[in-house]
């Protein structure tokens, strides 16, 4: 599976797989590296480069090795994207530069790459999540395993209107919490319901990932449940969990799903869960899409078959991962709690009564700000999915069919 993403990668994308990646968040290095690039094209060749796509080829630095194919790939006389600034509709002719400057513009595209991917890499600078909306004849390939995107944040939506559409329809179900991101909505994993193997009597193959998901005081059933319970559970809960046969439609019919309003975030982690198979001559369709109709914010699920083991592996990295997050999200705001009420509030011309209240508005109002701007930098459901493939036994088999379906989802703190 390994050999035959990167066969994928290089065949299909060739240098241009950097155009998959996330922006980067708040490179110093990356818009210096950007002005002296487009300076030196408009100084020495008279050209004016298109900055939005010199800034993600550039971006792309520090993770591609073909970063100088792709900036001469622009000069090349079939492309439109970099034109003469002294005859701006008459496409760049190569074949008009002497040796002298092809040389020239060769040297310090390579200086240049080089010293923006020392600097990107010593900065360790976030990315923004991926959304990827791919048609429906590659949608079934797992592009979230290519090289390029392998440790990166990825989700997938069937359209780039449903992307505003369902993060609309999340807030206005979920409301404004005081802590959480302001872009995308947010979960807290604590608030979960899980299914386990309903229709296995195996206790031995429930027993031991029942009893770790009970440690971690998550709420559920390990045998089958009503349809009006599971409903209800997408409905009163932040995340839901299933870990069954397929995509668990036979205890919960799609119909019943696309009833719900706010539907919690899901872990589909049967076979082929995610997968959208064609219909006829119909656009393809799947129970992933009946979740995103009902309004839940990320959905992860299998694009094929996986084995039992290996895929509770990783279902339990991705939900220690996401508890995790929730206990240092916990800690930062207690402490600036007990740092906030170690400030003293006084003033003798004013009364003991409006001193208490002006200091306890003021200690709330900084804590929900400070605590909302900590959580809006915070890893979101899908950041986890990296290291998750990692703890399978076969990650290139059973840890690349897991994808996640929804916007970026973060991670929340709220009293239960």
């Amino acid at each position: 599976m390994f050999l035959w993403c990167r066969s994928l990668e290089q065949s299909w994308l060739g240098p241009w797989k950097c155009l998959l990646l996330g922006e980067l968040l708040h490179s110093t290095c990356l818009d210096t590296a950007l002005i002296k690039m487009t300076t030196f094209l408009k100084c020495n060749f008279e050209l004016n480069a298109n900055q939005n796509l010199l800034r993600v080829i550039l971006g792309g630095s520090s993770c591609i090795s073909e970063i100088e194919e792709c900036i001469c790939q622009m000069l090349v006389p079939k492309c439109c994207i970099t034109r003469s600034e002294s005859c701006p509709n008459k496409k760049l002719n190569i074949s008009s530069f002497t040796c002298a400057q092809a040389k020239s513009l060769s040297g310090f595209l390579h200086q240049l790459i080089s010293e923006a991917t020392y600097k990107l890499e010593a900065e360790c600078i976030e990315r923004r999540p991926v959304i990827m909306v791919l048609d429906s004849d590659v949608q079934m390939l797992p592009w979230e395993n290519l090289p390029v995107l392998r440790k990166e944040e990825v989700y997938r939506m069937p359209s780039v209107g449903s992307i505003s559409a369902l993060i609309n329809l999340t807030f206005y179900y979920q409301g404004q919490f005081g802590g959480h991101d302001a872009t995308f909505p947010s979960i807290d994993p604590l608030d979960a319901f899980y299914l386990l193997h309903p229709t296995d009597n195996s206790n031995c193959r429930k027993g031991e990932f029942e009893d770790w998901l009970r440690d971690k005081k998550l709420k559920g059933k390990a045998e089958t449940s009503s349809v009006e319970e599971l409903v209800l559970a997408l409905k009163s809960h932040d995340l839901f969990l299933y870990f069954g046969h397929g995509n668990g439609t036979q205890f919960l019919p799609k119909d019943e799903i696309e009833k719900i309003s706010s539907c919690a975030a899901t872990l589909l982690m049967g076979c082929s869960s995610g997968s959208l198979p064609f219909v006829g001559c119909y656009n393809p369709h799947g129970i992933v899409l009946s979740y995103l109709l009902a309004g839940s914010p990320a959905i992860i699920a299998n694009l094929w078959e996986v084995t039992d083991k290996d895929i509770e592996r990783f279902g339990k990295t991705v939900l220690s991962a996401c508890l995790k997050e929730r206990s240092t999200l916990s800690h930062e705001c207690r402490t600036l709690v007990d740092e906030l009420e170690s400030v003293s509030i006084g003033s003798s011309e004013v009364s003991a009564t409006r001193i208490a209240s002006k200091g306890t508005k003021l200690r709330n109002d900084n804590i929900n700000s400070r605590c909302k701007e900590t959580t809006g930098r915070r890893s979101s459901i899908a950041s986890f999915m990296s290291q998750a493939r990692e703890a399978c036994v076969f990650p290139f088999l059973i840890g690349a069919s897991p994808v996640c379906y929804g916007v970026p989802t973060g991670i929340r703190k709220k009293d239960l």
